[in-house]
């Protein structure tokens, strides 16, 4: 891995792990924006499951790039989900933002993880 993808593996990686324990533990900030969104808990809880898997396969996938592949396609599917979320509670771009942020960096991501 480039320098530039270990560095945004790493990144990415740390933050959701930090966010899908939130999410699996029922940190009451979650427990309430999926209340917000009328999704159940087993939602909150699979997204917090899926976010924890992504960013350990992304720390992982420092050492085996296979693994880190697999993590921001994961993350990307995440991020896309959450934009489809905010838009459709109408939820102010401000919102939006960390999505978007997550988002872009999971792109460069996976880019620079394309072969030459």
């Amino acid at each position: 891995m480039s320098t530039l993808s270990t560095s945004l593996a790493a990144i990415l990686g740390i933050a959701f792990v930090g966010a899908g324990i939130q999410k699996l533990t029922g940190q009451q900030r979650w427990v309430d924006e999926f209340a917000r969104w009328s999704y159940p808990d087993t939602i909150r809880t699979t997204t917090g499951a899926v976010e924890l898997l992504s960013g350990v396969l992304l720390l992982v996938g420092i050492a085996v790039p296979a693994l880190a592949i697999t993590g921001v396609l994961l993350i990307i599917v995440v991020m896309l989900g959450a934009l489809g979320t905010h838009q459709r509670a109408g939820d102010p771009f401000a919102m939006w933002l960390p999505a978007i942020a997550l988002l872009a960096m999971a792109l460069v991501l996976a880019v620079s993880m394309l072969p030459e």
